[in-house]
């Protein structure tokens, strides 16, 4: 098998050691607040007492199984190649978690629950907006001095203006970044994603083939009520918990819903036949929601909306799934019967190993080609290799 694209990684320094990587005075911002989130996860947890830097030996049992602060190239990413290496692995993208901790902070209006503090005592918004600008320091950093086969993908913030965006897109493309994420529970500078006004947006990201993707940990707050889960104990999240996902029933079987909502405003809105180049990446938020919705968006755009769709769409909503969306299922997931039930989407599942949080599970890579044995071997090859190209483009 060619070596393996992998769409979503992450950095994981912990609490202790973000002065040192992302700057000190954020770190000292932060150690002021408080944060109570030393007891929020156990391999997962931000804040890790007495780890004083990254240096675990890098084994196939320590990339492929160890998980957190301690995997090797968790904290210092110029180790990530090696890692690579050991793992197979051709390109990987990498995502925050110090990001979403600040992307939490500017978005979600109970971060003072996630994450324990006062809100009282802090500018959550304004000192989440510090923590968005080191990430993205850091992450221009990296790409300047660590291999091409590592991208760090850069946050741009929607809770502004058009021009805003563009020029925080423009910015991050300008200092080498090839990949942005925006928050996946906010209607980007407040209007429809597919409205006409944020077409600068999406030519200027489609034009320099620089993918834009939404992620898990951006959602919360899109429900407008919380108590859904409010005191059932089987949804009490576990102690794998993290910042992402609080780990319980509900919240698992839900956290598609931003990704389908913003994907189907985008494909129903015209915005992929507007920029056919654009590529967009779902990530971390589960695979097994993507044929319904793109049987359910066929249904509706060809039975009840044809004539009203007619001058938007010149290919039917499942067709521009294929060739501009990816979305990554968790190693668990039956991935085989999603290739079976949804032939035409077979370019759309990507491999991703979370690396080096516990969602992405040990020995994903054997786990998932176990799971799509009996699928030909173009199958297999589409998913650990050629689909992810679209978001890790050469």
């Amino acid at each position: 098998m060619t070596a393996i694209v992998d769409v979503d990684s992450h950095e994981m320094a912990p609490l202790e050691l973000w002065g040192e990587v992302f700057g000190e005075e954020i770190a000292r911002r932060v150690n002021e607040v408080g944060f109570e989130i030393h007891t929020r996860a156990r391999a997962n947890s931000l804040s890790v007492p007495g780890l004083t830097g990254d240096t675990t030996p890098i084994t196939q049992e320590t990339v492929w199984r160890l998980k957190g602060a301690t995997a090797p190239s968790a904290i210092d990413l110029r180790r990530r190649p090696d890692v690579l290496d050991e793992m197979g692995i051709t390109r990987q993208l990498v995502f925050p978690t110090f990001g979403l901790f600040a992307l939490l902070l500017v978005n979600d209006p109970n971060a003072h629950v996630w994450l324990g503090f006062d809100p009282s005592r802090v500018d959550a918004g304004e000192l989440g907006r510090m923590g968005v600008a080191a990430h993205n320091d850091w992450a221009a950093g990296i790409t300047k001095s660590t291999s091409d086969r590592i991208r760090p993908v850069g946050i741009v913030l929607t809770d502004t203006s058009v021009e805003s965006m563009v020029e925080q897109a423009r910015s991050a493309i300008e200092r080498g970044i090839r990949a942005l994420m925006i928050p996946a529970n906010i209607a980007p500078a407040g209007t429809s994603p597919a409205n006409p006004e944020l077409d600068p947006f999406w030519s200027l990201v489609a034009e320099a083939d620089v993918p834009v993707t939404i992620h898990l940990g951006t959602d919360f707050g899109f429900l407008s009520s919380s108590a859904w889960s409010k005191g059932v104990e089987v949804f009490h999240p576990s102690d794998k918990s993290s910042i992402e996902l609080p780990i319980e029933p509900y919240r698992a079987t839900t956290i598609h819903f931003c990704a389908e909502n913003m994907i189907s405003t985008m494909v129903l809105g015209g915005v992929f036949e507007r920029h056919p180049a654009l590529r967009f990446g779902a990530i971390e938020f589960a695979a097994g929601w993507m044929g319904p919705l793109a049987e359910r968006l066929d249904c509706w755009a060809e039975s009840q909306f044809r004539s009203r769709l007619a001058g938007t769409l010149s290919m039917r909503p499942s067709e521009y799934i294929a060739r501009n969306v990816r979305v990554t299922p968790f190693y668990f997931e039956p991935i085989a019967r999603y290739f079976e039930r949804h032939r035409d989407l077979w370019s759309v599942y990507c491999y991703a190993t979370d690396y080096p949080h516990v969602e992405g599970g040990k020995d994903s890579r054997a786990v998932m080609e176990a799971a799509l044995a009996s699928l030909p071997g173009s199958a297999r090859e589409q998913f650990f290799a050629r689909n992810g190209e679209l978001l890790l483009p050469e």
